[in-house]
């Protein structure tokens, strides 16, 4: 009998850690920015993902960016929808605003979520920014209820203008919920160098603290190159210790004056049938 359960664990586990999962990963929260540079995004942070990732990036430049999203997983047809908006254009502190509606797997059953969050942030560009977040996760098939969270972040340079620091702490402050509604608590720790606007390498390693095994830290490696001012490349890699599994990412977008159309394909190296891919449309109006 202890022979039946334990292989029904192992079944289990293997099931739900099978694939791409958006449920407990920074997938959730990734624009196509963030995803192509293999999720190394939390000392950059300088689209609308910062609202989630690490809000003091809202205040990294001043901006004002209107953005939706779309993310979709194959074969599992898990789904996010997103819209946001950022304002750190018209005063000393930034603003932002989020709702994303998603769907994911669980091993029983599958889960519709929407999620609202709001995010300030304050600093100075290129020196130090900080900033906070809450954020309401409601469930509405799959799972009841409501679960209530905040997040931290900062962002610094150590007088050196292209290279940038960074820690942020996902879902850290608990208010409400059970443990199946709440969100992930998450220590994301960056760096990157930034060359002329021009070239842009970073690094992540994000640990889960649900986790209390070894291997409780996914690391993340990405870059982008900007070419002829407007065509961005990007890609990227994953080490995900927690999932067991390790991802490639590649992206292209074309960044113009006013607005930005991205795209991102995420692959699964150990599970090569399951991807990711993402699109995002951003608007800036001054």
């Amino acid at each position: 009998m202890r022979r039946i359960f334990l292989s029904a664990v192992l079944i289990l586990f293997i099931v739900s850690t099978a694939s791409l999962s958006i449920a407990d990963s920074t997938l959730l929260y990734a624009t196509p920015a963030a995803a192509g540079m293999g999720g190394a995004f939390g000392s950059i942070a300088d689209d609308n993902s910062a609202i989630i990732i690490n809000p003091a990036g809202m205040s990294a430049k001043k901006r004002y960016g209107a953005h939706i999203g779309y993310l979709y997983t194959n074969p599992d047809t898990e789904s996010r929808v997103d819209f946001s908006a950022v304002d750190s254009h018209t005063s000393q502190v930034g603003v932002g605003v989020a709702y994303i509606r998603d769907y994911y797997r669980t091993p029983s059953f599958g889960v519709q979520r929407n999620t609202y969050v709001t995010a300030i942030s304050m600093g100075t560009p290129g020196i130090f920014s900080a900033g906070i977040n809450g954020r309401m996760d409601q469930f509405t098939q799959g799972l009841s209820g409501e679960s209530q969270t905040l997040g931290y972040g900062i962002i610094f340079s150590p007088g050196l203008s292209f290279l940038n620091l960074s820690i942020a702490g996902l879902n850290l402050t608990r208010i409400k919920g059970t443990r199946e509604q709440l969100p992930p608590r998450l220590i994301d720790a960056g760096i990157s160098l930034q060359l002329q606007d021009v070239l842009t390498i970073s690094f992540d390693g994000v640990k889960n603290l649900e986790i209390s095994t070894g291997k409780n830290i996914d690391y993340h490696a990405g870059g982008e190159i900007v070419l002829v001012k407007q065509i961005v490349l990007r890609g990227g890699y994953a080490w995900m210790d927690t999932q067991n599994d390790k991802t490639y990412s590649a992206g292209i977008a074309w960044d113009a004056p006013r607005f930005t159309i991205a795209y991102t394909f995420v692959g699964d190296v150990i599970h090569k049938q399951n991807n990711v891919q993402l699109v995002s449309f951003t608007l800036y109006p001054f």
